[in-house]
């Protein structure tokens, strides 16, 4: 018999900064149940399991063939925008250049303070600020074990244990398989605030400004730039209405960090300032937008430093790849995931016998992994040559030229065989007359 084990996490769809420090990890309780599936139920459950099978199957081809149309577009795009870029200066905006693709560096900088009205912070000098809100709560940890049985049944074991961690947004402790654990409401979230920044005469989009300016180093204190002061907070923040709090490093504590409960918040901050930055995008009066290409992709890029345009369409055709590659991966997992599950109903079938079932899985893996890299790397290039019409021309025509030769090839060979048997034929009849 054999054991599979399995460890699952009751954690937040997006779990977020994690806070540290502020007290240690909870230990609440935890129980263990169990669960015995017989071999019919489980035979029943695989079949269920085609059906999904045939969605991941179906679905990854149309996934790896708009992924090598989207990889051609962009790269139209790119030698299209080469072509037709405009370099433009910053400190003039030129009404004719509207509605074109423009190059131009400079310094970015911000022209307005950033706040968060609800903690009273105001940040000078900055291009973007993050409030990061983390809460400490009730977290239910899975340990799964499953048995197999002779006779095809499964044991499943299941381990519940529940501590107390931090995490950015809140675990919905309704959905936790023991009741008792509550996490309350988080009544503010993690959020972004940007500045105004112009490059010149012209305003960065919101866009630009999210992508474009990393965040301070940790080592540079945001307490610079920025006051800290409970006194600030509004009266009604309802955190502040519900906890003590106190400034803690770039943000504040609200509760009792020597005694951490469940409901503790901390919010911290963290600021980007500005820098010189270059950039390639549509110009739209005293702004930026995306260029849209003959192909329909769209070209919108901004980097940090003084980077020629040449460069920056090197870096975006890399980029370009490595998206490329990374779904070509994808596409094929999803294929292969497919053939598995359509094929997992003979893996469950021979479990009546476990060490048999598990030979028989062990080789569905290894014909799934063989059919769908192979169908998926035909899919990849058929497609490759689908989207590129001078390639599709050209095998087309080569296909032509080859066929038209096997043709020739084919019927000459017939002709001679033709001829050898009328030249057979009159031999025998001149022997006939002879005899």
């Amino acid at each position: 018999m054999f054991d599979e084990e399995e460890q699952q996490e009751q954690a937040p769809p997006d779990s977020g900064f994690i806070a540290d420090g502020a007290g240690d990890d909870g230990e609440g309780g935890g129980f263990i149940e169990q669960e015995h599936t017989g071999y019919f139920e489980k035979l029943g459950n695989s079949f269920g399991g085609i059906c999904i099978g045939l969605v991941l199957f179906f679905g990854a081809f149309p996934l790896l063939w708009w992924n090598e149309g989207r990889a051609v577009d962009y790269y139209q795009a790119i030698n299209e925008g080469k072509k037709i870029i405009v370099p433009i200066n910053s400190t003039i905006i030129d009404p004719s250049n509207e509605g074109k693709l423009v190059y131009l560096t400079g310094l970015a900088e911000p022209t307005q303070n950033l706040t968060d009205v609800d903690f009273g912070i105001e940040a000078s000098q900055k291009t973007k600020l993050l409030r990061d809100v983390s809460m400490y709560q009730w977290y239910e940890q899975k340990t799964t074990t499953k048995k197999d049985n002779l006779g095809g049944g499964t044991t499943t074991t299941t381990e519940y244990k529940y501590t107390k961690k931090w995490y950015g947004s809140r675990i919905n402790s309704d959905n936790f398989r023991q009741q008792g654990y509550y996490n309350p409401p988080m009544p503010y979230i993690t959020q972004e605030f940007y500045s105004n920044v112009v490059l010149g005469q012209f305003s960065l989009p919101n866009e630009m400004v999210s992508t474009a300016f990393p965040y301070d180093d940790t080592n540079s204190p945001l307490a610079q730039s920025v006051t800290f002061d409970t006194n600030n907070i509004p009266s009604t923040n309802s955190l502040k209405t519900q906890k003590s709090v106190q400034v803690q490093g770039d943000g504040f504590y609200f509760g009792t960090p020597q005694n951490t409960q469940v409901g503790d918040t901390l919010v911290k901050y963290k600021a980007a300032s500005g820098g010189t930055v270059s950039l390639f995008a549509q110009q739209s009066g005293s702004t930026f937008t995306e260029y849209t290409a003959k192909s329909g992709a769209t070209l919108f890029r901004i980097e940090m430093g003084r980077v020629d345009s040449t460069t920056m369409f090197e870096n975006a055709a890399s980029e370009n790849k490595t998206i490329t590659i990374i779904l070509r991966i994808v596409g094929a997992l999803v294929m292969i995931i497919g053939i598995s599950l359509i094929l997992n109903p003979l893996a469950v079938a021979a479990d009546i016998i476990p060490c048999v079932g598990d030979c028989v899985g062990g080789a569905i893996g290894i014909v799934a992994f063989l059919v769908g890299g192979f169908l998926s790397m035909l899919v990849i290039g058929i497609a490759w040559v689908a989207n590129r019409p001078a390639v599709l021309g050209a095998a087309v025509a080569g296909m032509v030229v080859i066929g038209y030769f096997v043709y020739l090839g084919v019927r000459r060979k017939r002709e001679r065989s033709r001829s050898i048997r009328d030249m057979e034929g009159v031999q025998d009849l001149k022997l006939e007359r002879d005899d």
